[in-house]
């Protein structure tokens, strides 16, 4: 064939595979015809390339030199080519010859200038150093907060950029910026000794963002320094791990009859004690470069602190040892110290079960690891725990332990249910420490708004770490909802617990998983539900959530990638059931049962069959799982896990909360309104008037509460409910009337929330400005009823004249001192 026949057909059999391709029709045979073909067009190309070039020479070689019209309109192409009658410099045209000439001068100049000295550290990872720094944290002793530096970036950004510079190519701070104050935080109730107080440094501006850049480094390639036995402060890692881990491993060797004991080490002011010394070894161990232990090392030269003792700063010291508690830097360092520890116990731990001589090894090595580092045992908080193990080989370890001297202080603890602490024990303390917290000398002292506050920040906190692990029991549930009536503990908890279903099933490869897996199985559906491990508890709310309408595994679907951890008949990769629900005949024929969809994929799709498949419903069922089968097309990527409760599909405890609360609980017919612009206590004030659940006297009457008169005390002309108050009242009218003539809207008689509600959606403003105005009813609501009770409660009557100047000037202060912008 012609050459140039050959590379058109090579051409249209590339289109018609390109085609194939584009409808999804890719197969190993399709592609390696392409590349084969693709291979053939370019070896063409070559060859027509070598062809021209060589008849140019043999043209050139007779009549380049002759003085023929060939030889002039080579000349003549060349200089046309080679001739510069401008260029564009900063965006304009130059065509004079000099200008010309100058601007290629610079650019060269600057091409082949000198190179600057390499900078360890960009100004935009120290900008986003700053920004990752808390906004109105307590500041150090240079006074100054990161609220400040963000406001105010564009001028003093440069400068601090430099001093921060500086730091990384020395390795020294400048003089000031390593001191710190250090606060003194309670650890008792009733602290009188000076060891009754931690310490947390304050640390300055300069120094926190180097230690930030540093910390945010480390982070990237921490996982990969240490063991995921260690599951704090490590990004994907959890930290609540190690105590599940425990709990299950307690119960495994309880139901199996095992001789364990477990020693659980705490350390004596852990932070303050280690020596730097046996630190950058560690560090230098790990493989860390002389650039990064000089920087490591600079963190420590020239610190300085003095103590705050109610708010007064006293003489400086300087710091010879340990790390700085709000320290950025700080956590990721004694990990890598803890590390050091754990390999030196893997090698003491290789006989799998409690001996003599394996305890006397653990003992020597915490002893080494105490002189070595300066991390000494606390014996008041260390515990020695046992399983099938008599009580005097643990009073004998306790005492080997503590050098024959502090052995009775070591907490005993025989057989257990599983845990360090029973979930009983765990949740009364909570319960005890929920009811310091929210005392009643504490709430009184409280408006509505602050009574809000406290309990989000206790209720949200305080038991959040048994709530992640533990079912709350229905007492305690019962008390905590009591308590705040705003969201469900019960879905919270349950959403909670969740997550580690949701944890497995998407097998996220930590050693959390490995070591359920390892115990129970790799199908959750199979887990035991009547065990007492905490696993177990879980599973079996699981199980009872899907009897009560809610069946959280059919929430979790995977999503099709190169189809290699995806079973073809019993996963759900494929529209809503599995191929097994859909084609029972033929997943009945199916001799490989656990194939892979990557596999089924790359043959016939009956290949596999015990027999050949019979006319009727087998015939018929084939057809219609090829038509699906086309509709699939693989890609590279790993198949993935999905939870189609969350818009991203992955697991959030929130939204799955919501769905639970939105599930079970009854919602009311109007959502709850919340404006940013007020405080909290007009928020919730005008929460509780549009429930009806304000004290009116009509309200009072319905309780059982004797009155004198329903009467509405500021008119005296029609019972008191709550929309007469606020809305029909004579006074309620005026004051809106004055509102609206005040924000130059059209007024309407307006009866109740609803008609309020109609009215108010009907205006067109900016959403912004709307928000403020709904916040300026909220104030006047507010102020109307504070005016109600003060005519109820005092002796001398109230002003009514002054009330919407004082709506007015609430209104401006509030919004002002919440908007970022100013306005008139």
């Amino acid at each position: 064939m012609h050459r140039s026949g050959e590379k058109n057909s090579i051409k249209n059999e590339l289109s018609d595979i390109d085609k194939e391709v584009d409808r999804g029709v890719v197969s190993d045979i399709n592609l390696f015809r392409r590349l084969e073909l693709q291979r053939k067009l370019h070896d063409i190309n070559q060859m027509e390339a070598k062809d021209s070039f060589q008849k140019s020479k043999v043209k050139y070689a007779i009549e380049g030199d002759e003085n023929s019209k060939f030889f002039h309109g080579i000349i003549n192409k060349k200089r046309s080519h080679l001739a510069i009658r401008g260029v564009f410099d900063n965006g304009l045209w130059v065509t004079d010859p000099g200008k010309v000439k100058e601007a290629f001068f610079n650019h060269f100049k600057a091409r082949f200038k000198k190179p600057v000295a390499h900078r360890c550290v960009s100004r935009d990872e120290i900008r986003l150093a700053v920004w990752n720094c808390g906004e109105n944290k307590s500041p150090g002793p240079d006074s100054y907060t990161f609220e400040f530096f963000r406001k105010y970036w564009n001028i003093v950004g440069p400068d601090f950029c430099e001093v921060v510079e500086f730091f990384f190519e020395t390795g020294l701070f400048s003089k000031g910026c390593n001191s710190s104050f250090v606060a003194l935080i309670p650890k008792v109730a009733d602290a009188k000794f000076v060891n009754d107080f931690r310490p947390i440094s304050l640390i300055g501006s300069v120094y926190k963002v180097v230690t930030k850049v540093l910390a945010n480094r480390l982070a990237l390639v921490i996982a990969d320094l240490i063991s995921d036995t260690q599951s704090a402060f490590v990004v994907n890692r959890q930290i609540l791990d190690g105590p599940f881990i425990l709990n299950e491993i307690l119960h495994w060797c309880k139901r199996k009859k095992k001789q364990v004991m477990f020693f659980k080490v705490d350390f004596a002011k852990a932070y303050d004690s280690v020596r730097w010394d046996y630190l950058l070894d560690v560090v230098e161990a790990f493989g860390f470069g002389q650039t990064w232990c000089k920087w490591i090392r600079g963190t420590f030269s020239s610190a300085r602190a003095s103590v705050l003792v109610n708010g007064s700063p006293s003489n400086e010291f300087y710091f010879h040892c340990g790390l700085k508690q709000g320290d950025p830097l700080s956590p990721y360092l004694f990990i890598l110290i803890m590390e050091s520890l754990h390999m030196s116990f893997s090698q003491a731990v290789d006989e799998g079960e409690w001996s003599d001589a394996n305890l006397k090894g653990i003992v020597n090595i915490l002893q080494c690891f105490f002189l070595a580092s300066g991390l000494k045992i606390n014996i008041h908080k260390s515990q020695v725990l046992r399983v099938g193990i008599p009580r005097s080989i643990v009073m004998q370890a306790a005492s080997s332990i503590g050098c024959g001297v502090l052995h009775n202080q070591f907490r005993y603890l025989g057989v257990m249910v599983g845990e360090c602490m029973s979930r009983h024990q765990a949740w009364d303390n909570t319960v005890l420490k929920l009811r310091s917290r929210l005392s009643n000398w504490k709430v009184k002292t409280l408006s509505i708004g602050g009574r809000l506050t406290l309990l989000k920040s206790v209720l949200g906190a305080s038991p959040l770490y048994n709530m992640s692990i533990f079912k709350v029991p229905k007492g305690i549930l019962k008390y905590m909802e009591a308590i705040r009536s705003m969201s469900s503990f019960h879905a919270l908890n349950r959403a909670l617990l969740l997550k580690w279903v949701w944890r497995f099933i998407s097998q996220d490869g930590s050693l959390w998983f490995r070591v359920i897996q390892a115990l129970y199985g790799p199908s959750i559906v199979s887990h035991p539900v009547n065990l007492s491990s905490n696993w177990c508890s879980i599973v079996r709310e699981l199980h009872l959530l899907s009897t009560k309408g809610f069946d959280f595994l059919s929430h979790c679907k995977k999503r099709i990638g190169d189809g290699n951890d995806m079973r073809f008949w019993y996963d759900i990769w494929i529209g809503d059931k599995s191929l097994q629900d859909l084609f029972p005949r033929l997943f009945a024929l199916e001799l490989d049962k656990e194939v892979v969809v990557a596999d089924k994929m790359k043959a016939v799709v009956g290949h596999s069959f015990r027999r050949p498949l019979r006319d009727g419903s087998e015939h018929q069922q084939m057809e219609d799982l090829n038509s699906l089968l086309e509709l699939v097309s693989l890609s590279r990527s790993h198949d993935k896990w999905f939870c189609d409760l969350t818009g991203d599909g992955e697991f959030q405890v929130k939204e799955v909360r919501n769905f639970l609360d939105n599930l079970f609980l009854a919602s009311h017919f109007e959502p709850t309104r919340w404006v940013k612009y007020i405080p909290i206590k007009i928020n919730v004030f005008a929460w509780r008037a549009r429930r009806d659940y304000l004290p009116t006297r009509a309200n009072l009457n319905r309780r059982g509460i004797i009155l004198d008169s329903s009467m509405c005390p500021l008119c005296h002309s029609s019972e008191e409910d709550i929309n007469h108050v606020l809305f029909r009242c004579e006074l309620a009218q005026i004051i809106v009337r004055r509102i609206c003539r005040w924000w130059e809207l059209d007024w309407q008689g307006l009866m109740s929330f609803s008609d309020w509600q109609c009215w108010f959606s009907s205006i067109r403003l900016p959403s912004k400005v709307k928000n403020m105005l709904e916040g300026v009813f909220c104030v006047a609501w507010w102020s109307i009823w504070g005016l109600r009770n003060r005519t109820i409660f005092n002796e001398t009557h109230p002003r009514r004249s002054v009330i919407f100047d004082d709506i007015v000037s609430y209104s401006f202060i509030w919004c002002s001192s919440r908007c970022n912008r100013a306005f008139s």
